[in-house]
């Protein structure tokens, strides 16, 4: 566990960004925001920094939220949630994957193929199921900013094409999280897992064959350039999810008419707008895939697909079991994840 004293001497030291550029004014409420992700990737550029932006403007200057990116106050992305129940940090932006168990009934969205295939549609699915299912569990003690999903994901080999079920075997591919790990098991491949800023060169070395991302991320990591071979299913495989959250110790500290500067840029609409950022990153991404030398993009058909579909089903059980084990009616949240997610679009 991290030592809270030296998190907070560390903010206090100044390790920050320089000014966003927020409204005049002194600032009555200030927040820190803590973030894995580099200052230069649209999780910043196109989210974060600019969200607290909005937020002062909002505010008219009395919220002020400071943004450390790329883990600059210490510690690893597995630490994030700590952090945030520490009090270290007030906000975080992070992934279900990078703390194994504590985020469980949210990578139930990542299953494959129980996705919609658009970011724009499997965010406001995964903020549905989360605020029926979770907000007396694993995310009590929490304000929920937004829950969004990646765009879609697929898979992504250096030398060997996906192209049949039976390709599978034998490959080792990196993944992000336990669950879909488990799929790429059942697929008949072995998981990996890797921090992103080490995947370009573990693929590059060889030390695995391939990885489980969506599109959008391959063009700023030039993933395109040591994977080759891009297989995908109608839809995608899965649809990973993204987490902005804010201690609800923070946000009670604020009073009301703050709060709902607060609630006005977070939820659902926080989360569509997410997405259509995830989804205008696709083709651009696609577009880079296709102009790098020797790669190649294979389309899956539905009759493909349906097999790796039934291979995967013992994962669904084995999910179901284990939010059975937690005491919670795992069948009921995975058949919501059906239901929810079909009507918001998916057609698999």
């Amino acid at each position: 566990m991290l030592n809270r004293r030296n998190l907070l001497a560390a903010a206090g030291a100044g390790v920050t960004l320089p000014g966003l550029g927020h409204a005049q004014g002194t600032p009555q409420f200030t927040f820190r925001l803590h973030s894995f992700s580099s200052p230069t990737a649209l999780d910043h550029t196109m989210h974060l920094d600019r969200w607290a932006e909005r937020i002062a403007t909002a505010s008219q200057g009395r919220i002020k939220v400071e943004v450390y990116p790329a883990m600059q106050l210490g510690g690893q992305p597995r630490d994030l949630v700590q952090q945030l129940e520490d009090g270290v940090v007030d906000i975080i932006w992070t992934v279900p994957g990078f703390t194994p168990g504590r985020f469980m009934g949210i990578e139930g969205l990542e299953l494959p193929f129980l996705n919609t295939g658009r970011s724009l549609t499997q965010s406001p699915a995964a903020m549905e199921y989360a605020q029926k299912h979770l907000a007396d569990n694993e995310l009590r003690g929490i304000k929920v900013i937004a829950i969004n999903a990646t765009d879609r994901a697929l898979v992504h080999t250096t030398r060997k094409p996906i192209r049949t079920l039976e390709d599978f075997r034998g490959l080792r591919l990196r993944v992000a999280g336990r669950w879909i790990g488990e799929a790429v098991t059942a697929l008949g491949a072995t998981p990996v897992g890797i921090p992103l800023p080490g995947v370009y060169e573990a693929l590059a070395r060889g030390q695995v064959d391939g990885m489980l991302i969506n599109w959008a991320i391959t063009q700023p990591y030039r993933f395109y350039e040591v994977a080759k071979f891009h297989t995908e299913p109608p839809g995608g495989l899965f649809q990973g999810c993204i987490l902005t959250l804010m201690s609800m110790r923070s946000y009670n500290r604020l009073p009301a008419d703050l709060k709902a500067v607060i609630d006005a840029d977070s939820g659902v609409p926080l989360a569509r707008r997410l997405g259509e950022i995830w989804d205008s990153q696709t083709q651009p991404a696609i577009d880079a895939t296709r102009a790098s030398q020797g790669n190649e993009i294979i389309e899956v058909d539905a009759a493909e697909k349906e097999r790796w579909s039934r291979a995967v089903q013992p994962v669904y059980e084995a999910w179901i079991a284990e939010m059975t084990r937690r005491g919670r009616n795992g069948r009921a949240m995975f058949d919501d994840i059906l239901a929810i997610t079909r009507s918001h679009g998916r057609t698999g």
